[in-house]
Protein backbone atom coordinates (compact mmCIF):
# COMPACT_ATOMS: atom_id res chain seq x y z
CA UNK A 1 0.00 0.00 0.00
CA UNK A 2 1.25 3.46 -0.84
CA UNK A 3 -0.44 5.16 2.08
CA UNK A 4 -2.30 7.50 -0.23
CA UNK A 5 -5.78 8.17 1.05
CA UNK A 6 -7.28 11.13 -0.77
CA UNK A 7 -8.59 12.16 -4.14
CA UNK A 8 -5.64 14.07 -5.58
CA UNK A 9 -2.64 12.01 -6.60
CA UNK A 10 -4.04 8.71 -5.38
CA UNK A 11 -2.94 6.68 -8.45
CA UNK A 12 0.64 6.07 -9.49
CA UNK A 13 0.46 6.21 -13.26
CA UNK A 14 4.10 5.60 -14.12
CA UNK A 15 7.53 5.30 -12.54
CA UNK A 16 11.01 5.18 -14.05
CA UNK A 17 14.47 4.84 -12.53
CA UNK A 18 16.54 7.55 -14.23
CA UNK A 19 20.21 6.91 -14.97
CA UNK A 20 21.44 10.03 -13.15
CA UNK A 21 20.04 12.42 -10.57
CA UNK A 22 17.33 14.62 -12.12
CA UNK A 23 17.59 18.39 -11.74
CA UNK A 24 14.15 19.32 -13.09
CA UNK A 25 11.04 17.49 -14.28
CA UNK A 26 7.86 18.66 -15.96
CA UNK A 27 5.02 17.77 -18.31
CA UNK A 28 4.55 18.43 -22.00
CA UNK A 29 1.22 20.30 -22.15
CA UNK A 30 -0.33 18.34 -25.04
CA UNK A 31 1.53 15.04 -25.37
CA UNK A 32 1.68 12.19 -22.79
CA UNK A 33 5.34 13.03 -22.14
CA UNK A 34 7.43 14.24 -19.23
CA UNK A 35 10.82 15.88 -19.59
CA UNK A 36 13.59 14.92 -17.18
CA UNK A 37 16.68 17.12 -17.10
CA UNK A 38 19.98 16.16 -15.49
CA UNK A 39 23.29 18.02 -15.59
CA UNK A 40 23.78 17.55 -19.33
CA UNK A 41 20.89 15.75 -21.02
CA UNK A 42 17.13 16.16 -21.29
CA UNK A 43 15.06 13.00 -21.70
CA UNK A 44 11.49 12.84 -22.99
CA UNK A 45 9.65 9.93 -21.37
CA UNK A 46 6.23 8.66 -22.44
CA UNK A 47 4.04 7.67 -19.47
CA UNK A 48 0.96 6.49 -21.44
CA UNK A 49 -0.24 4.56 -23.40
CA UNK A 50 3.14 2.90 -24.10
CA UNK A 51 5.46 3.91 -21.25
CA UNK A 52 9.14 4.20 -21.95
CA UNK A 53 11.94 6.47 -23.08
CA UNK A 54 10.87 8.54 -26.09
CA UNK A 55 14.20 10.20 -26.86
CA UNK A 56 16.95 12.26 -25.24
CA UNK A 57 19.21 15.06 -26.37
CA UNK A 58 22.06 17.18 -25.04
CA UNK A 59 20.32 20.29 -23.75
CA UNK A 60 23.49 22.30 -23.00
CA UNK A 61 26.08 22.56 -25.76
CA UNK A 62 28.95 23.56 -23.46
CA UNK A 63 30.84 22.42 -20.37
CA UNK A 64 28.39 24.17 -18.07
CA UNK A 65 26.02 22.16 -15.88
CA UNK A 66 22.28 22.56 -16.50
CA UNK A 67 20.64 24.44 -13.61
CA UNK A 68 17.01 25.16 -14.52
CA UNK A 69 14.44 24.48 -17.24
CA UNK A 70 11.03 26.00 -17.96
CA UNK A 71 8.40 25.78 -20.68
CA UNK A 72 7.67 28.81 -22.86
CA UNK A 73 4.27 29.32 -24.53
CA UNK A 74 2.87 26.18 -22.94
CA UNK A 75 -0.67 27.06 -24.11
CA UNK A 76 0.00 26.59 -27.85
CA UNK A 77 3.48 25.88 -29.25
CA UNK A 78 5.78 25.02 -26.33
CA UNK A 79 9.52 25.65 -26.28
CA UNK A 80 11.92 24.24 -23.69
CA UNK A 81 14.25 26.84 -22.19
CA UNK A 82 17.36 25.63 -20.33
CA UNK A 83 20.06 27.61 -18.50
CA UNK A 84 23.42 26.25 -17.35
CA UNK A 85 25.99 27.25 -14.72
CA UNK A 86 27.74 29.54 -17.23
CA UNK A 87 24.47 31.53 -17.57
CA UNK A 88 24.06 30.34 -21.15
CA UNK A 89 20.43 30.06 -22.24
CA UNK A 90 19.27 27.45 -24.78
CA UNK A 91 15.76 27.59 -26.30
CA UNK A 92 14.68 24.33 -27.96
CA UNK A 93 11.80 24.03 -30.45
CA UNK A 94 9.88 20.80 -31.17
CA UNK A 95 11.75 19.19 -28.29
CA UNK A 96 9.13 16.43 -28.09
CA UNK A 97 9.95 15.23 -31.63
CA UNK A 98 13.32 13.44 -32.07
CA UNK A 99 13.37 14.24 -35.81
CA UNK A 100 12.52 17.94 -35.51
CA UNK A 101 14.15 18.92 -32.20
CA UNK A 102 16.40 21.90 -32.90
CA UNK A 103 17.97 24.89 -31.21
CA UNK A 104 15.84 28.01 -31.77
CA UNK A 105 18.03 30.49 -29.90
CA UNK A 106 21.00 30.67 -27.55
CA UNK A 107 22.65 33.56 -25.72
CA UNK A 108 24.63 34.38 -22.60
CA UNK A 109 22.37 35.98 -20.03
CA UNK A 110 25.04 37.74 -18.00
CA UNK A 111 28.81 37.56 -17.65
CA UNK A 112 28.51 38.14 -13.89
CA UNK A 113 26.43 34.98 -13.48
CA UNK A 114 29.09 32.60 -14.79
CA UNK A 115 30.02 29.64 -12.56
CA UNK A 116 27.23 30.31 -10.08
CA UNK A 117 25.83 27.40 -8.12
CA UNK A 118 22.29 28.79 -8.04
CA UNK A 119 20.45 30.17 -11.11
CA UNK A 120 16.67 30.46 -11.60
CA UNK A 121 14.41 31.46 -14.49
CA UNK A 122 10.86 32.75 -14.85
CA UNK A 123 8.96 33.64 -18.03
CA UNK A 124 6.66 36.64 -18.33
CA UNK A 125 4.54 35.52 -21.26
CA UNK A 126 2.64 38.74 -21.98
CA UNK A 127 5.85 40.73 -22.49
CA UNK A 128 7.98 37.77 -23.76
CA UNK A 129 10.57 38.58 -21.12
CA UNK A 130 12.77 35.88 -19.63
CA UNK A 131 13.73 36.75 -16.04
CA UNK A 132 16.97 35.28 -14.66
CA UNK A 133 18.52 35.63 -11.22
CA UNK A 134 20.31 33.81 -8.43
CA UNK A 135 23.18 35.13 -6.36
CA UNK A 136 23.20 38.60 -7.92
CA UNK A 137 21.60 41.74 -6.45
CA UNK A 138 19.39 42.11 -9.49
CA UNK A 139 17.09 40.22 -11.84
CA UNK A 140 18.30 40.10 -15.43
CA UNK A 141 15.56 40.53 -18.05
CA UNK A 142 15.80 39.38 -21.69
CA UNK A 143 13.17 39.95 -24.34
CA UNK A 144 13.01 36.69 -26.29
CA UNK A 145 10.99 38.12 -29.16
CA UNK A 146 13.67 40.74 -29.94
CA UNK A 147 16.58 38.77 -28.40
CA UNK A 148 17.77 41.84 -26.55
CA UNK A 149 18.56 42.53 -22.91
CA UNK A 150 16.12 44.80 -21.10
CA UNK A 151 16.56 46.94 -18.00
CA UNK A 152 17.60 44.91 -14.97
CA UNK A 153 15.37 44.79 -11.90
CA UNK A 154 17.26 45.75 -8.72
CA UNK A 155 16.39 43.57 -5.70
CA UNK A 156 17.83 46.01 -3.11
CA UNK A 157 19.05 43.19 -0.89
CA UNK A 158 22.30 41.26 -0.46
CA UNK A 159 20.44 37.99 0.06
CA UNK A 160 20.37 35.54 -2.90
CA UNK A 161 17.05 35.05 -4.68
CA UNK A 162 15.55 31.57 -4.20
CA UNK A 163 12.19 31.77 -6.05
CA UNK A 164 10.10 34.19 -8.07
CA UNK A 165 6.77 34.35 -9.88
CA UNK A 166 5.18 36.92 -12.17
CA UNK A 167 1.49 37.80 -12.50
CA UNK A 168 0.28 36.63 -15.92
CA UNK A 169 -2.84 38.55 -16.94
CA UNK A 170 -5.00 37.82 -19.94
CA UNK A 171 -4.18 39.24 -23.35
CA UNK A 172 -7.07 41.63 -23.05
CA UNK A 173 -5.64 43.22 -19.92
CA UNK A 174 -3.83 46.49 -20.38
CA UNK A 175 -1.57 45.96 -17.38
CA UNK A 176 0.18 42.82 -18.63
CA UNK A 177 2.64 41.42 -16.09
CA UNK A 178 2.78 44.32 -13.68
CA UNK A 179 3.70 42.39 -10.51
CA UNK A 180 6.70 40.25 -9.70
CA UNK A 181 6.98 38.32 -6.44
CA UNK A 182 10.42 37.16 -5.28
CA UNK A 183 11.57 35.11 -2.28
CA UNK A 184 15.05 35.29 -0.79
CA UNK A 185 17.50 33.29 1.29
CA UNK A 186 16.96 35.47 4.37
CA UNK A 187 13.27 34.52 4.60
CA UNK A 188 11.87 37.71 3.09
CA UNK A 189 9.54 38.15 0.10
CA UNK A 190 9.53 41.31 -1.99
CA UNK A 191 6.80 42.45 -4.35
CA UNK A 192 7.91 44.47 -7.38
CA UNK A 193 5.68 46.74 -9.45
CA UNK A 194 7.25 46.75 -12.90
CA UNK A 195 5.28 49.84 -13.95
CA UNK A 196 7.26 52.08 -11.61
CA UNK A 197 10.67 53.61 -12.25
CA UNK A 198 13.63 51.24 -12.40
CA UNK A 199 15.35 52.92 -9.43
CA UNK A 200 13.21 51.23 -6.78
CA UNK A 201 10.38 48.95 -7.88
CA UNK A 202 9.88 47.27 -4.49
CA UNK A 203 6.39 48.14 -3.25
CA UNK A 204 5.94 45.61 -0.42
CA UNK A 205 8.01 43.38 1.84
CA UNK A 206 6.78 40.27 3.62
CA UNK A 207 8.40 38.08 6.25
CA UNK A 208 7.69 34.40 5.60
CA UNK A 209 7.39 32.05 8.55
CA UNK A 210 5.90 32.52 11.98
CA UNK A 211 8.30 30.20 13.82
CA UNK A 212 11.51 31.17 12.03
CA UNK A 213 11.71 34.57 10.34
CA UNK A 214 15.10 33.80 8.77
CA UNK A 215 14.21 30.45 7.20
CA UNK A 216 14.93 30.52 3.43
CA UNK A 217 11.99 30.91 1.07
CA UNK A 218 11.50 27.72 -0.96
CA UNK A 219 8.75 28.86 -3.34
CA UNK A 220 6.49 31.81 -4.13
CA UNK A 221 3.51 31.83 -6.47
CA UNK A 222 0.98 34.14 -8.10
CA UNK A 223 -1.71 32.33 -10.07
CA UNK A 224 -2.43 33.36 -13.69
CA UNK A 225 -5.29 35.89 -14.07
CA UNK A 226 -5.15 36.41 -10.31
CA UNK A 227 -8.29 38.49 -9.92
CA UNK A 228 -8.44 38.02 -6.15
CA UNK A 229 -4.77 39.07 -5.77
CA UNK A 230 -3.84 36.18 -3.47
CA UNK A 231 -0.15 35.26 -3.26
CA UNK A 232 1.56 32.25 -1.69
CA UNK A 233 4.99 31.75 -0.13
CA UNK A 234 6.55 28.68 1.50
CA UNK A 235 9.66 28.59 3.69
CA UNK A 236 12.16 25.86 4.50
CA UNK A 237 10.78 25.71 8.05
CA UNK A 238 7.65 24.02 6.66
CA UNK A 239 5.28 26.98 6.77
CA UNK A 240 3.03 28.27 3.98
CA UNK A 241 1.87 31.89 4.18
CA UNK A 242 -0.94 33.46 2.16
CA UNK A 243 -1.46 37.18 1.58
CA UNK A 244 -4.21 39.30 0.10
CA UNK A 245 -2.67 42.10 -1.98
CA UNK A 246 -5.85 44.17 -1.71
CA UNK A 247 -5.02 44.90 1.91
CA UNK A 248 -2.94 48.01 2.51
CA UNK A 249 -0.94 46.54 5.39
CA UNK A 250 1.78 43.94 5.04
CA UNK A 251 0.62 41.50 7.71
CA UNK A 252 -0.55 38.03 6.80
CA UNK A 253 -4.03 38.23 5.30
CA UNK A 254 -7.05 37.03 7.24
CA UNK A 255 -9.98 35.65 5.29
CA UNK A 256 -13.55 35.85 6.50
CA UNK A 257 -15.83 32.86 5.94
CA UNK A 258 -18.13 33.09 2.93
CA UNK A 259 -21.20 31.10 1.87
CA UNK A 260 -21.16 27.35 2.28
CA UNK A 261 -19.80 26.66 -1.18
CA UNK A 262 -16.88 29.04 -0.64
CA UNK A 263 -13.83 27.76 1.25
CA UNK A 264 -12.38 29.29 4.38
CA UNK A 265 -8.79 30.40 3.78
CA UNK A 266 -6.09 30.03 6.38
CA UNK A 267 -3.60 32.90 6.59
CA UNK A 268 -0.76 30.54 7.53
CA UNK A 269 -0.48 26.78 7.75
CA UNK A 270 2.18 24.27 8.67
CA UNK A 271 2.57 21.97 5.68
CA UNK A 272 5.51 20.17 7.33
CA UNK A 273 7.17 20.39 10.72
CA UNK A 274 10.50 21.26 9.04
CA UNK A 275 12.79 20.62 6.07
CA UNK A 276 10.47 21.69 3.26
CA UNK A 277 12.45 21.26 0.03
CA UNK A 278 10.12 21.58 -2.96
CA UNK A 279 6.70 23.10 -3.68
CA UNK A 280 4.51 22.98 -6.79
CA UNK A 281 1.34 25.00 -7.44
CA UNK A 282 -1.26 24.16 -10.06
CA UNK A 283 -1.91 27.15 -12.29
CA UNK A 284 -5.67 26.61 -12.52
CA UNK A 285 -6.76 24.02 -9.95
CA UNK A 286 -6.77 25.00 -6.24
CA UNK A 287 -4.12 22.45 -5.25
CA UNK A 288 -0.45 22.51 -4.27
CA UNK A 289 2.11 19.78 -3.55
CA UNK A 290 4.87 20.04 -0.94
CA UNK A 291 7.92 17.78 -0.64
CA UNK A 292 9.99 17.34 2.50
CA UNK A 293 13.43 15.93 3.16
CA UNK A 294 12.10 13.28 5.54
CA UNK A 295 8.29 13.29 5.43
CA UNK A 296 7.38 12.43 1.85
CA UNK A 297 4.95 14.49 -0.24
CA UNK A 298 1.75 16.18 0.92
CA UNK A 299 -0.98 17.66 -1.25
CA UNK A 300 -3.12 20.56 -0.01
CA UNK A 301 -5.79 22.77 -1.46
CA UNK A 302 -4.95 26.45 -1.54
CA UNK A 303 -7.24 27.35 1.37
CA UNK A 304 -5.41 25.07 3.77
CA UNK A 305 -7.12 21.66 3.75
CA UNK A 306 -4.81 18.66 3.67
CA UNK A 307 -5.94 16.39 0.83
CA UNK A 308 -3.33 13.70 0.56
CA UNK A 309 -0.15 12.12 1.91
CA UNK A 310 2.33 10.13 -0.16
CA UNK A 311 4.14 8.22 2.56
CA UNK A 312 6.63 5.39 2.82
CA UNK A 313 5.44 2.09 1.43
CA UNK A 314 4.83 -0.63 3.99
CA UNK A 315 6.58 -3.99 3.90
CA UNK A 316 10.16 -5.05 3.30
CA UNK A 317 9.62 -5.14 -0.48
CA UNK A 318 8.11 -1.67 -0.70
CA UNK A 319 9.64 1.51 -2.04
CA UNK A 320 10.84 4.11 0.43
CA UNK A 321 9.97 7.75 -0.19
CA UNK A 322 13.14 9.84 -0.44
CA UNK A 323 13.60 13.64 -0.52
CA UNK A 324 12.06 15.26 -3.60
CA UNK A 325 14.33 17.38 -5.75
CA UNK A 326 11.60 18.54 -8.15
CA UNK A 327 7.78 18.63 -8.20
CA UNK A 328 5.62 19.86 -11.06
CA UNK A 329 1.92 19.83 -11.93
CA UNK A 330 0.61 19.34 -15.44
CA UNK A 331 -0.32 22.76 -16.92
CA UNK A 332 -3.93 21.74 -17.63
CA UNK A 333 -4.63 18.31 -16.09
CA UNK A 334 -4.81 16.73 -12.63
CA UNK A 335 -1.36 15.16 -12.75
CA UNK A 336 1.77 15.51 -10.68
CA UNK A 337 5.33 14.42 -11.46
CA UNK A 338 7.97 13.97 -8.76
CA UNK A 339 11.72 13.37 -8.97
CA UNK A 340 13.62 12.04 -5.94
CA UNK A 341 17.22 11.86 -4.85
CA UNK A 342 17.14 8.11 -5.58
CA UNK A 343 16.77 8.98 -9.32
CA UNK A 344 13.16 7.75 -9.40
CA UNK A 345 10.67 9.83 -11.41
CA UNK A 346 6.98 9.16 -10.66
CA UNK A 347 3.75 10.41 -12.26
CA UNK A 348 0.61 10.60 -10.08
CA UNK A 349 -3.00 11.25 -11.11
CA UNK A 350 -6.58 10.82 -9.90
CA UNK A 351 -7.46 7.14 -9.89
CA UNK A 352 -11.06 7.83 -10.96
CA UNK A 353 -10.04 9.61 -14.12
CA UNK A 354 -6.24 9.88 -14.51
CA UNK A 355 -6.41 11.71 -17.83
CA UNK A 356 -9.28 14.08 -17.09
CA UNK A 357 -8.70 17.70 -18.02
CA UNK A 358 -9.70 20.72 -16.01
Amino acid sequence: SSGINAEYGDAQVYEIKYQSRPQKVGFHPFEPLIYVMDNVFCSLVEYEPKPGLHHRFECCKSRGVAKDAILLNDHKCPFLCVINSDAEVYVWRSFENPDMCSLASTFKASVEMSKQSHILMNYAEFSSNLLISGQLKRIVSWNLARETRCTDIQTHTDSPLTSFSSLVNSKGSSSGESLLLAGFQDGECRLFDLRTSSHNQVVRKFGVGLRSKSSPVVSVHIKPNNDNKIIYAASNSGEMCIWDLRKTKTEVAEFSPGPRYQPQHHSALEVFSSNLTTVAFHNYAPVMACGSRDQGIRIWNTWGDRLNDIRNYEGIMGQKIVPSVSLEFHPFEYKLVSAGQDHCVTVYAKSTDPISKI
